[in-house]
């Protein structure tokens, strides 16, 4: 955990969710009462009004007081919240009207490519002695203040990779503040834990060995008027740091780095298949027909269409209708799929797939294509996974059941799932194949802890997919008991993908006649086979994250009243 803290006298307060109230487990998680050392200034908090009066661009211009700032940036401020904003409305106005700093400038790249590395200073200077100076040495640097001693005589900076530098002004010595000099005993007066500053100074090691940087002129990037979360307690709920997944990034470094690797997975997923030779595409994610896969949709109207649509659950049909076209031999999309139903931690309405087909292949190549792409991407992220194994549906469940689903009936199979205690009311309407499917993942799926590929899936159970006799030419992989993949040798026979799609329509398990890709079909459609992958479960599966919510930037959560 990361941790923003100041002396035993510093402020101790944190952030509150956007767009609602916070659920009363919220408060819990930060102290009532703090003593307040920073030095706010001598002025009253009643002075704010005035104080953002002086500030705004024009006469007419909307003022804003601590405690209208406190609703709107947090939308549910108590006293001390409001206390703290107004302290620190009294040091923008002490940059601003008196100093002549504008607390939130346009910077341009090239005018900051002096700009150093902490890691590298850090790193260039190990050697250092402790009370050594380097007065000839000179570093350019910037970051958010992460802590604050003796009334800022020493800041922590720490920078965007999370690397930290402390800094120190010197007792009755003057340092350069937007090219005017001012008393480095007054920095408190100014500055903030949570600002975001650029520093310019010297290197030398402290008696108590840390490396310093001796600051010489101080500029304000981005004044922070919210304190910081309570560094040693940090975010502790849960859908609060999901929803205020910026000041979770802040204070929680395991969050950051999650996020970072799900960025890594994904272009290590891409040059893998650009390196053989797959095309990107894009397909549309409004569309007339859902298809893809047996879910709910989200449903829209579009008012200069005329015509109801549904997010797509899954880009399916476009792709292969570019397959069939000649688009490519190979071809990949990586996007949002949606789906309105339940959320849990494997679950989630919106969520990020890859889907990729390659002509002239089998399920078979799918499952190599898939140890592939998961041997690259572990090793990427410097870890492995143990190779995979092959096991097919049918004794994977009379392993842990005992049950030989091949003679049972979709009676018999209801019977079995309502005595393991699974409400069947939704089920009745189920193919039988779609009925061993439920019983599996009641009865098998936690259990495969070991990288696995299940194979013959129901054939009724995987309309879009070539059969052989009852069993679809249909897997699924499995890691860390997370589904992660489904692949298959595509049906490429019209009449027969007709009459398949024609049934599912009959049995409403969510599928229509889409004329446009059965048209693509009947044109004649090269023997291919397919791949999906959710890229959230992925992530889960390679990082151990506990919930598909950790693993998106902000995933999708209940509004709080």
């Amino acid at each position: 955990m990361r941790q923003y803290r100041t002396s035993s006298k510093g402020p101790h307060c944190a952030f509150l969710p956007l767009g609602g109230r916070c659920p009363p487990s919220y408060y819990n998680d930060f102290p009532k009462r703090h003593n307040c050392t920073q030095r706010y200034g001598r002025e009253s908090i009643d002075d704010n009004i005035a104080t953002l009066q002086a500030l705004g661009e024009a006469a007419d211009a909307p003022q804003y007081d601590a405690e209208m700032l406190g609703e709107a940036f947090t939308s549910g401020a108590n006293e001390h919240m409001v206390e703290q904003i107004g302290s620190r409305l009294t040091k923008l106005k002490t940059l601003e009207s008196r100093l002549g700093v504008n607390a939130y400038p346009e910077v341009s790249a090239d005018a900051v490519t002096d700009m150093d590395n902490i890691a590298l200073i850090i790193s260039n200077h190990r050697d250092l002695k402790n009370n050594e100076e380097l007065e000839s040495v000179s570093y350019h640097i910037y970051g958010r203040i992460k802590a604050m001693r003796f009334d800022g005589m020493f800041v922590v900076i720490e920078d965007v990779k999370g690397n930290e530098l402390q800094v120190m002004f010197r007792r009755k010595q003057t340092i350069e503040v937007a090219n005017k000099t001012y008393d480095s005993e007054r920095i408190g007066h100014i500055l903030d834990i949570g600002d975001i500053i650029d520093v310019r100074g010297h290197i030398k090691r402290t008696s108590t060995g840390e490396l310093t940087l001796v600051g010489r002129s101080v500029a304000m990037l981005a004044k922070c008027l919210l304190p910081m979360p309570d560094g040693f307690h940090g975010l502790k709920d849960i859908t609060t740091r999901q929803r205020l997944r910026h000041v979770d990034i802040m204070t929680n470094r395991d969050s950051k780095n999650l996020l970072l690797q799900r960025s890594h997975i994904i272009w290590h997923l891409r040059k893998f298949l650009h390196d053989r030779g797959f095309v990107e595409v894009e397909t549309p994610i409004l569309q007339h027909l859902y298809s893809g896969a047996h879910a709910t949709p989200f449903k829209t109207h579009s008012e200069a269409l005329g015509d109801d649509l549904y997010l797509r659950i899954a880009p399916e049909f476009y792709l292969k209708r570019l397959i069939a076209g000649g688009f490519a031999d190979k071809i990949f999309e990586i996007g949002k799929c949606f789906r309105n139903e339940g959320t849990s931690t494997r679950h989630s309405p919106e969520f990020t797939m890859i889907e990729l087909y390659q002509q002239l292949s089998n399920a078979e190549d799918m499952m190599r294509l898939m140890e592939d792409i998961v041997v690259t991407l572990s090793e990427g992220l410097g870890t492995s996974i143990p190779k995979f194994t092959r096991r097919t549906m049918n004794e994977l469940i009379r392993e842990h059941t005992g049950i030989d689903v091949e003679g049972c009936s979709s009676e018999d199979l209801l019977s079995i799932l309502n005595d393991r205690g699974v409400d069947t009311t939704p089920l009745s309407a189920m193919t039988r194949g779609n009925l061993v499917c439920a019983l599996f993942k009641d009865a098998v799926e936690d259990h495969i802890t070991e990288p696995t590929h299940v194979t013959d899936f129901p054939a009724d159970s995987s309309p879009l997919a070539a059969a052989v006799g009852s069993h679809g030419r249909v897997f699924e992989s499995y890691i860390a008991g997370l589904e992660v993949a489904h692949g298959c040798t595509e049906e490429c026979n019209p009449v027969e993908l007709l009459r398949k799609l024609d049934g599912c329509g009959l049995e409403g398990l969510g599928h229509a006649r889409d004329t446009e890709f059965l048209n693509a079909v009947a044109y004649g459609l090269t023997p291919t086979a397919g791949l999906g992958i959710g890229i959230d479960r992925l992530v889960m599966a390679l990082t151990g994250a506990s919930s598909i919510k950790n693993t998106q930037t902000f995933p999708l959560l209940k509004t709080v009243e």
